[in-house]
């Protein structure tokens, strides 16, 4: 199994998950034609798509998968807190996040990567989660260099998570199962890459990554 992230923060959200044979897309915030570009055009492999929340740096090409027969999940379309969907060989459960919307976090099982969490846009994570493989968390900011008299501050501490909150909960989810963080949605003025890298790197002993445009990472159950 193969991430490649096409885009992370409010430019753009996207993160393909990918076997020879299927794929699985967490979040439509970018062109569609850079998805299929991804793909190398085989969009025929494409089992799913889901979408966390309305907000278009997530959603903006949702409609682009729908057209041509690809089934988006919208679980905050629903009143049901949380929902199992199958994808091919994805089995995906939704679960609320804490966002100035609607917004929903997935839980991913499949064969070959074992079980990944996904969570962005959301203030903290209110569950604890057993067995994780892999942990995809928002590190948005750091509380300490927000300047409270610019605008976008309570934007920034509303429905985003500060690096210290992930830090808990990558320390009350950590197991000897886990063996890739990667850290989304960080905030280009109010974060430090080096930092949240080193920090997380401490807290849980693997291999951490920051969401960045390109960024490749091989997604095994397995340790080797």
């Amino acid at each position: 199994m193969k991430l490649r992230c096409l885009g992370s923060g409010s430019s753009g959200n996207c993160y393909i998950l990918e076997t020879t044979t299927e794929a699985l897309i967490i979040e439509a915030g970018v062109r569609f034609k850079d998805v299929k570009i991804a793909l190398d055009f085989d969009v025929g492999k494409v089992v799913g798509v889901l979408v966390s929340h309305i907000h278009k740096d997530h959603s903006a090409s949702a409609g682009d998968f729908e057209k041509i027969g690809i089934p988006v999940f919208k679980p905050y379309e629903s009143d049901m807190e949380r929902q199992v969907r199958r994808y091919g060989n994805f089995v995906v459960k939704s679960f609320p996040l804490v966002h100035d919307v609607p917004c929903f976090g997935f839980l991913v099982v499949h064969p070959e990567m074992g079980r990944l969490l996904y969570a962005s846009d959301t203030e903290y994570i209110r569950y604890k989660f057993r067995g994780l493989n892999h942990i995809f968390v928002e590190s948005n900011h750091d509380k300490n260099m927000l300047d409270e008299s610019k605008p976008q501050y309570f934007h920034q501490i509303t429905g985003h998570m500060e690096i210290s909150t992930a830090l808990d909960f990558l320390n009350a989810n950590k197991s000897v199962e886990l063996r890739n963080v990667i850290l989304l949605h960080l905030s280009q003025e109010y974060s430090s890459e080096s930092v949240f890298l080193k920090e997380a790197s401490k807290v849980t002993g693997v291999n951490c990554f920051i969401a960045n445009k390109g960024l490749e990472v091989v997604l095994n159950k397995a340790p080797f």
